[in-house]
């Protein structure tokens, strides 16, 4: 019975987890500031930023990656304190047990199914050493189809085809706006 409710738990904070990246709060944490960049055949570089922060709680590190007025990748490494619905029962397990669980969760949720499938986008699940709830999500927006994106449930807040059609310069604006510093 635990376990069931504990699942029920983890599904129910994970899928409301999307919503939270793409709202944003004037409340930053951390600064500072790097940007790589590598030479394409277009002679146009490929430029990746790292933009660090803490958002509603939820630590972030996202970097972008664009070539000229173009995005190309965005990759999210949230992390967030475990639910406290779940806190009693994670007390008692390792954080390999705890993983293992939420993934098996995941992997029940057919809205979450159906995302993982689409080419251009993962998302893992997993939590930290120090009993924290890792999420890395990856887009790779030259593949995603927004369309299929934009019909699937698991995406509802998620404003994709905002992300898609941005410039890389306003994106990025707007990431630092919602509190995220350029490392």
């Amino acid at each position: 019975m635990k376990r069931l409710a504990f699942l029920l738990a983890v599904v129910s904070v994970l899928l409301s987890g999307c919503a939270l990246l793409n709202r944003h709060s004037n409340r930053p944490n951390q600064t500072s500031s790097n940007a790589s960049s590598v030479e394409s055949p277009t002679n146009q570089k490929i430029i990746s930023k790292v933009l660090v922060g803490k958002i509603d709680g939820i630590e972030h590190r996202d970097t972008i990656t664009y070539q000229g007025k173009k995005l190309l990748r965005l990759r999210m490494e949230l992390i967030s304190e475990l639910p406290q619905e779940i806190t009693d029962v994670a007390a008692t397990m390792s954080p390999n047990e705890l993983t293992k669980l939420i993934r098996e969760a995941m992997q029940e949720d057919p809205d979450f199914v159906e995302a993982q499938r689409l080419d251009g986008f993962s998302a893992d699940y997993s939590v930290t050493a120090d009993k924290k709830l890792q999420v890395v999500i990856d887009l790779d927006l030259q593949k995603i189809n927004v369309d299929k994106v934009e019909d699937l449930s698991y995406f509802e807040d998620f404003g994709i085809s905002d992300i898609k059609d941005a410039t890389p310069e306003m994106f990025i604006l707007g990431m630092k706006l919602g509190g995220l510093k350029e490392e």
